[in-house]
């Protein structure tokens, strides 16, 4: 299931963002190895998360033929998740382009902070960076989520991609991420786009989410 949201733009419900003019495929917030990291500082959660990344990605990638893939930073939650992603890097056939984020400090990986293609300027989002004239921010970090009321004391929570017109802010694409609820955080005239499990839709930014449609 996927939504055009812009001229070529397509949200894929995968969390992906299809750019139709270059076939790429644009995911954020990977963060690989988060169950290590966490089992490496005394957490003992579930060994979970990564395969589930390989296999979203093989799908986008089996399904859409991209020339290449860009990944926006977060792609390692710690060091301890550079060897999933590594490996991943190693077997993929579609070339990826890693941009650094904030949780990439410590990873070889991740260098380069920017990337330009066309009318779309991407990075991660951690910190400002100079958007060149004429171009839409591409971004990730915020990992943005959109609150609805299912009822009397019911509230359910989905990733959503946020878009200002001139920035789109992508969903985490990690499976552990619970997003941050952006239903507040718009400006007059932006668009949240909401990804339930059968449909993907624009949360209007004059309803209540107690007035949202059903997903």
């Amino acid at each position: 299931m996927r939504q055009e949201i812009r001229p070529g733009a397509w949200l894929d419900a995968r969390r992906a963002l299809w750019l139709a003019e270059f076939r790429w495929l644009v995911v954020a917030d990977l963060h690989w190895g988060y169950a290590q990291s966490h089992r490496a500082r005394g957490n003992l959660m579930p060994l979970w998360g990564d395969a589930e990344l390989a296999d979203r990605l093989d799908a986008l990638a089996a399904d859409y033929a991209p020339a290449a893939m860009v990944w926006l930073g977060d792609s390692v939650h710690a060091a301890e998740g550079a060897a999933a992603a590594e490996a991943y890097l190693a077997r993929s056939a579609v070339p990826v382009t890693v941009l650094a984020g904030n949780h990439d400090r410590r990873w070889a990986g991740a260098v380069q902070r920017t990337l330009r293609a066309g009318p779309w300027f991407f990075h991660h989002g951690d910190r400002d960076e100079p958007v060149p004239t004429g171009c839409t921010e591409v971004v990730g970090h915020h990992h943005p989520a959109a609150h609805l009321e299912a009822g009397p004391g019911s509230r359910l929570k989905f990733p959503a991609l946020a878009d200002s017109g001139s920035r789109l802010i992508l969903p985490a694409f990690s499976p552990w991420a619970a997003g941050t609820a952006w239903n507040e955080r718009r400006a007059p005239g932006d668009a949240l786009w909401v990804i339930a499990p059968h449909r993907i839709f624009p949360l209007p930014i004059s309803l209540r989410p107690a007035e949202a449609p059903a997903p």
